[in-house]
């Protein structure tokens, strides 16, 4: 094995550390415990790193910025919110939709069709990759799913699964990245948008797909 195999495995794996952290962001909002410990310096660390690894100063610094300021039930509290607003929306109505079902037809305006065939397929590849839904009643095209399942990925090294996944979530998830930057400009969810956008876009391949071109 050579060294640049080295580097690459292990790159690979701290990017599917990165989006897995991101994927339960995008589940569920963090609670003040995991708020404390990204404001804490650990969590300072962590990020800084991830800007110095994936190149993404100015997203690590927005999402720091968007913890600053208040105490973690405080952010902890506004993220709730904000989260709500985004994926629940107001009378059932999300301002993001957050599965891939809802972007079917066209991308670009997402309807509010859930369950069609990206539940059946996402099904097959849990099962094909020995994966299931921590809440079986959840719909398994939900971003947070398909993130995890392509984050577990990254960190087998598996390469043809990390294909797969990554043309699948080329797809959509773009247009769930530039929504969150459009609509929570400068709160937790356009900055973890815009981070999520750099790890996906750097891939194990020597062709990435231009995923930040996609998110603007």
């Amino acid at each position: 094995m050579t060294m640049a195999h080295v580097v690459d495995y292990a790159q690979c794996e701290l990017r599917g550390l990165a989006i897995d952290r991101v994927a339960g962001w995008l589940a569920a909002p963090p609670d003040e415990h995991v708020v404390a410990q990204l404001q804490s310096a650990s969590g300072q660390a962590m990020l800084d790193a991830l800007a110095e690894e994936f190149e993404c100063k100015a997203e690590a610094r927005a999402l720091c910025l968007s913890l600053a300021g208040a105490s973690p039930a405080t952010v902890a509290h506004d993220i709730a919110v904000s989260w709500t607003r985004l994926f629940e929306g107001v009378m059932g109505t999300p301002a993001v939709p957050a599965y891939e079902s809802t972007y079917a037809n066209d991308p670009a305006t997402p309807s509010a069709r859930t369950h069609g065939e990206a539940v059946d397929e996402m099904n097959d590849l849990l099962a094909r990759f020995d994966m299931s839904l921590v809440h079986p009643g959840e719909p398994s095209d939900h971003v947070a799913v398909e993130l995890a399942l392509y984050a577990h990925l990254l960190r087998r090294g598996d390469r043809d699964g990390i294909a797969l996944m990554r043309e699948r979530l080329y797809g959509w998830v773009p247009e769930l990245i530039a929504r969150c930057r459009q609509i929570d400009p400068g709160g937790f969810y356009g900055a973890s948008a815009s981070l999520l956008g750099v790890l996906l876009e750097h891939t194990p391949d020597p062709a990435p797909q231009e995923w930040s071109h996609h998110a603007e």
